[in-house]
């Protein structure tokens, strides 16, 4: 138990040092170069190639954009440009190079078994299919261009596959596909899990296609068409004009932009926070840039508060960062359960650190077995937890929880924690590296008790426990009290699972290896030790001269023939023979009350 409270304390102190180590790098970074990484830059400083990757980030089409000032107006009409984004582009472009020069494998459909329960059964994402028909016609996309297309909407998380109709002709003749297309599936509506709705195209250019999905996934965005109606149906907290639906989503973003279509990335995250959050556009017309304050803002609309996006720490405007975001403010139940199962690991990783194992199969043994038993107690709350959230009586309080988790994450400290974990899972061996690490540190630094240097991660008897004996209790003779149990207990189907109370009034103490001792010539000692040899060089010696002799003490144990260790737990029987503290302990559990070497019993005393 103590083990169990151990493991939460080091998983707290962990959080709360990665935490504070993070702000201790952001305060050198900050005094080493001068400025926030919130500093937003103006666009016109950037290369063109870096231009171009913050549009292609954002899933703002440039075709047509030749001269650096277009480019540079686009993406200041899109969103501001921080510092921090900007250092975040070298990585972006390794990545995109990754990507290119590694081809990525298609999802490949089996059958129309396999389509129907990747694209149509999944109802909150967005899959962009190439059709291949059952003649012998080419494909729309040839290999090259499938693939410059899937790097393309790699960053927006639009997943792709193709489907062959030789494979399953029915499925093709059923829904007409008999040419060479792209087929784009979505969810319609704002339900969550709404049904799905496919749209197809014959285009075969990059550009043309990644358009073309841009326009369609923008009919997800609502679009704000007068000033009036965005104070009416927006910017008020309680809107009591809008449908059941609409009112039960209660965080809403809105794009205020001089753009005529919003970018991809607020398009798929539409799609992605189906029936969670709403999502529109208000084109900013010249006699409204008064009224609507700066120009473009991504305005975070909560029953609470209203902010505005991209203020703080890794509030980038790109799907990764914002989806982090979202998803912290209204989170789903499949967020908490993620959550809980990273914590509950590096719970684990801290309990079984602590065990102690002297071979390497053992411990090995217990890292499963820990993992193993965590991973089923959190897998049961679970459970007992969700139905739990099916009684009526629980709406209410789970309402208010996710309101306490918005205004959490909305604050200053719940940013901090936000970036830092986006910062985790850029370094994701860092951090393994890092938990391990501090966990191997505290094992070490972290004192135990010899109750626990002397209990094996397998011993699990106290779901067995047993009365302890009463022959002390009734003034019975203890020889007559164990064979009275033992006639009392068939050996044949139980074995007594609990040390006798003799046991713990065992003396137990540190091994320290034995010191050579020094005999004087003229004393006592030095006379019996001659006497008791035999060896005539050694009786010739000490009559000159003091010598030096090793202790006569046994340094290993009986039982598991193991020398032993320095500051390892030894357990002294009656008759002074002493074994390992747990391998007497397991001898004596086995109804094998003597001492292994001289068959003397363990609970009387040797005069």
């Amino acid at each position: 138990m103590r083990s169990a409270w151990v493991a939460l304390v080091l998983l707290l102190t962990y959080l709360l040092l990665v935490f504070l180590a993070f702000r201790f790098l952001d305060i050198m970074l900050r005094y080493q170069e001068g400025v926030l990484t919130t500093h937003t830059i103006n666009p016109i400083l950037l290369s063109v190639r870096q231009l171009k990757q913050l549009l292609e980030v954002r899933g703002v089409s440039y075709t047509g954009y030749v001269e650096k000032q277009e480019l540079a107006h686009l993406v200041e009409a899109s969103a501001d440009v921080v510092r921090d984004e900007v250092e975040e582009l070298g990585e972006v472009n390794l990545r995109e190079k990754e990507r290119l020069t590694s081809t990525p494998n298609p999802s490949h459909f089996t059958g129309a078994a396999h389509f129907y329960e990747q694209v149509e059964d999944t109802k909150d994402s967005v899959w962009l299919v190439q059709v291949i028909p059952m003649t012998k016609m080419d494909p729309l996309l040839d290999d090259y261009t499938w693939t410059i297309v899937r790097n393309m909407l790699a960053p927006f998380a639009i997943r792709t596959g193709i489907f062959n109709c030789r494979l399953d002709h029915r499925l093709c003749n059923s829904k007409g596909w008999s040419q060479p297309l792209l087929l784009l599936a979505m969810p319609r509506g704002i339900k969550p899990k709404d049904r799905v709705i496919m749209r197809t195209c014959q285009l075969t250019k990059p550009n043309a296609i990644f358009e073309w999905l841009r326009e369609q996934l923008s009919l997800r965005v609502k679009k704000v068409e007068e000033y009036s109606d965005l104070e009416k149906e927006w910017l008020q907290a309680n809107n009591q004009n809008a449908t059941t639906i609409e009112s039960n989503i209660g965080v809403k973003v809105l794009l205020l932009t001089h753009l005529l279509h919003p970018p991809l990335f607020l398009a798929a995250l539409s799609i992605k926070f189906t029936g969670r959050i709403t999502f529109g556009i208000f084109t900013v017309k010249k006699e409204d840039v008064s009224k609507v304050g700066k120009i473009p803002s991504y305005l975070i609309i909560t029953p609470d508060q209203t902010i505005v996006y991209g203020r703080r720490k890794m509030e980038h405007f790109n799907l990764r960062s914002m989806n982090s975001f979202l998803k912290a403010i209204q989170p789903e139940m499949n967020d908490f359960f993620l959550c809980s199962l990273l914590l509950a690991n590096m719970f684990a990783v801290f309990y079984f650190l602590q065990v102690i194992a002297e071979s390497w199969w053992r411990m090995l043994a217990a890292v499963l077995w820990t993992i193993v038993v965590c991973n089923l107690l959190l897998f049961a709350a679970w459970l007992v937890l969700y139905g739990a959230l099916h009684w009526p009586v629980t709406a209410s309080f789970c309402n208010w929880c996710l309101s306490a988790i918005r205004m959490i994450a909305l604050s200053e400290t719940g940013s901090l924690v936000r970036s830092d974990w986006l910062r985790l899972l850029k370094s994701s061996r860092l951090f393994v590296c890092s938990l391990f690490a501090f966990g191997v540190f505290a094992r070490r630094k972290v004192p135990r008790s010899e109750n626990e240097r002397g209990t094996s991660w397998w011993e699990i008897d106290c779901l067995f426990r047993q009365q302890p004996p009463l022959f002390s209790a009734i003034g019975l003779d203890p020889e007559t009290g164990v064979l009275i149990e033992r006639l009392a207990v068939p050996a044949l189907w139980l074995e007594p699972s609990l040390i006798h109370e003799y046991a713990s009034l065992l003396p137990t103490h540190k091994y320290r290896p034995p010191q050579r001792k020094l005999v004087r010539k003229d004393s006592p000692e030095a006379l019996q030790t001659m006497m008791d040899t035999e060896d005539d060089n050694i009786v010739t010696e000490l009559s000159r001269r003091d010598l030096l002799f090793d202790a006569k003490e046994v340094t290993e144990c009986a039982i598991c023939l193991d020398k032993y260790r320095s500051g390892v737990l030894l357990c002294t029987l009656p008759c002074s023979h002493n074994y390992h503290h747990k391998c007497i302990f397991t001898w004596l559990s086995r109804n094998n009350h003597h001492c292994p070497i001289c068959r003397w019993p363990a609970y009387k005393t040797k005069i």
